[in-house]
């Protein structure tokens, strides 16, 4: 069927949501995902992932139709392989924010522009940040090697916060023009981190570019999501239509409603139900 023809969309988180704790997307949730393409329903991973790191954890015949990657910084056609938007902070910003994290001492990393923003410079205490030497391991065993210097201009900036910090607030109040959100560690699930993305861009933005593009009534869009990353984007549909994972942060739960954990078939169960 004609994707201008499908007038749904189901969007899911992919870590701690669509994914199980061990990273991996059970055969009956995919099962599942391949039946509602012959029901009407769009179906969209919205992930805090780069392209390239979703790319190493599903298969490229993975049944899904786009892809909202880094956090809405970029929004890609899953089945014709082609990025349809994507964003940057302003050299201007760069600069500014790339200053102000290192005369304060943050532990950072600084991602180039799409499409190569899984390559990073990085910047802080890698021997006593044990989340932050952890991702950029993580990245140097599928061949990627930080950068020398900060990127003139960058798509973002991930900033690796011990628990217990006030940094999130610190940051937010400081620059108030950008975007910035807070994410529990897809690694340790203690840290926070803290993202820097262009001003306008989210998850939720992500949906709604999808949504203009094939004309889909809000009302018909539901989201599921896990984390306080996926905030705007449950907060950006109809209340009824969003979803948290019994996962999820205990101060979120009240908020939206709530389903199974990740790892009990949560969202198979919940394409059963409403669809």
């Amino acid at each position: 069927m004609n994707n201008a023809n499908k007038n749904k969309m189901f969007v899911v988180d992919y870590d701690g949501t669509l994914a199980t704790s061990e990273g991996y997307v059970n055969k009956n949730t995919i099962k599942k995902f391949e039946e509602i393409e012959h029901k009407n329903i769009i179906r969209v991973i919205n992930t805090g992932r780069s392209l390239f790191s979703l790319r190493n954890v599903i298969d490229d015949d993975f049944p899904v139709d786009y892809v909202v990657f880094s956090a809405g910084i970029g929004i890609y056609d899953w089945k014709n392989k082609i990025i349809l938007q994507s964003y940057s902070l302003t050299v201007s910003d760069t600069a500014e924010i790339y200053n102000f994290l290192c005369k304060h001492k943050y532990d950072f990393m600084v991602q180039l522009p799409v499409p190569d923003n899984h390559y990073f410079h990085h910047f802080g205490n890698i021997k006593n940040n044990s989340d932050f030497r952890t991702r950029i391991n993580n990245y140097e065993s599928y061949g990627i090697s930080s950068i020398n210097e900060c990127p003139t201009q960058a798509s973002q900036f991930v900033i690796i916060c011990a628990e217990n910090t006030d940094y999130y607030n610190q940051i937010k109040s400081r620059f108030m023009k950008v975007n910035v959100i807070k994410a529990t560690s897809p690694i340790n699930h203690k840290s926070i981190w803290v993202e820097i993305l262009p001003a306008n861009v989210s998850k939720a933005s992500g949906i709604e570019f999808i949504r203009r593009k094939l004309n889909i009534d809000i009302n018909n869009i539901v989201a599921v999501g896990n984390d306080y990353y996926d905030l705007d984007m449950l907060e950006y549909v109809n209340k009824n239509n969003a979803y948290i994972v019994s996962n999820a942060p205990k101060e979120m739960k009240p908020l939206f409603n709530l389903i199974e954990s990740n790892d009990e078939n949560a969202i198979a169960k919940l394409i059963d139900s409403i669809y």
